[in-house]
């Protein structure tokens, strides 16, 4: 049965179902759409529409819907859930009984889905945010051990100054931190929760907004339940600031890939990062660092394309 089925009478056509089912995509939310329900499951607690005792079979069931996530890939190879709110709910209540549809009361999937993009963003970010600090870290231990090595710069692909290895290698560093900086930038923003938004003009419970932002980590709730369900701000910005920082990765793939030619000569690629070629076994390809410049157009493509928010 689907969530929004009431009304209907009928159907909907078999080959419609199928095409506009989102879970195959939006099952990616699954962790932060458990996590928010658990929060919105103690919500419903505090304002007693749920009792202790159907709270913790509620925090029971979610868990174990995670655990069988985590353990068998087979079980999110649903043909029948519509998105990853449908699936929760569905697997919920085969796992708890009619308990399960009590978790609903007081939200619409237009808030559920705000919180879940907003979490998986925010977990992304902070991700991102440790490898990029690992990155500089490689750098700068490069940098050190470069000690007074010199090389030439380059301006327009010809011979400039003499500068210092670690001056070139720094440039990098400078790069990075920009990047990681702007995406703690977009991170503050995105960090109010939607929850109790509605579908669009508020929960039909008095729901403690408060309360599930800060068991949820974030700032605080959002301001306006009409903003707070349409807003992808925080999407187009996070998709911006990668695609410079893709466009930084492009730019240090191609000056390793150059500087690796027996014409620069400047560095040897790793081995256990490379390949070679079936009829020319000199060689030694940089099928990393290409692969870096390839797939950069890949994240500023996501950053132009519309779609609908």
């Amino acid at each position: 049965m689907k969530m929004w089925s009431g009304r209907f009478e009928q159907p909907l056509d078999r080959a419609f179902d199928r095409w506009q089912r989102s879970f195959p995509f939006d099952r990616i939310l699954l962790p932060y759409e458990l996590e928010a329900s658990r929060a919105h499951a103690h919500a419903l607690e505090r304002e007693g529409v749920l009792s202790s005792e159907e709270l913790a079979e509620v925090v029971r069931g979610l868990q174990q819907i995670a655990e069988k996530a985590r353990v068998e890939p087979a079980f999110l190879d649903d043909d029948e859930a519509e998105d990853v709110h449908h699936f929760v709910e569905k697997q919920l209540v085969a796992l708890i009984g009619e308990t399960g549809f009590k978790l609903h009361s007081g939200r619409s999937r237009n808030e559920q889905i705000a919180t879940d993009l907003r979490l998986y963003v925010r977990a992304t970010i902070d991700q991102l945010q440790i490898l990029i600090a690992d990155f500089l870290g490689a750098l700068l231990l490069r940098a050190e051990k470069a000690g007074a090595a010199g090389m030439p710069a380059y301006t327009h692909t010809q011979r400039a100054e003499p500068v210092l290895v670690a001056h070139w290698l720094l440039a990098y560093a400078e790069m990075f931190l920009r990047d990681s900086e702007r995406l703690t930038d977009c991170r503050v923003r995105l960090n109010v929760c939607p929850l109790g938004s509605g579908a669009v003009a508020g929960a039909t419970l008095s729901l403690d907004r408060g309360a599930m932002a800060a068991d949820l980590g974030f700032d605080g709730p959002t301001a306006n339940s009409i903003d707070a369900t349409s807003d992808r701000d925080f999407v187009l910005e996070f998709v911006q600031a990668l695609s410079i920082m893709a466009v930084h990765l492009s730019r240090w793939a191609e000056e390793m890939i150059l500087f690796s030619t027996q014409e620069y000569g400047f560095l040897l690629l790793p081995e256990a990062y490379s390949t070679g070629s079936s009829a020319m076994p000199q060689k030694k390809n940089a099928d990393l660092l290409e692969l870096v410049r390839g797939k950069s157009g890949r994240v500023i493509g996501a950053a132009t394309t519309p779609f609908a928010a």
